[in-house]
């Protein structure tokens, strides 16, 4: 059974899979605002993924 941890690690990749997707959706559709907003959305999620990893593995979790 998964834990706790292991769900919360694939929810930001798919949270990143997601922007990614919605990134590549408003390039196409020329809508440059939601572009943007999904760029930022991604590194956010990104810096969150890294400073939860590295602090699960401080805790030796």
């Amino acid at each position: 059974m998964p834990s706790l941890k292991h769900f919360h690690i694939f929810f930001v990749i798919v949270s990143m899979a997601l922007c990614m997707f919605f990134c590549y959706w408003a390039f196409n559709n020329n809508m440059m605002q939601y572009f943007y907003l999904s760029i930022i959305s991604f590194l956010l999620i990104g810096f969150y993924g890294i400073k939860f990893y590295s602090k699960i593995k401080e805790l030796g979790l």
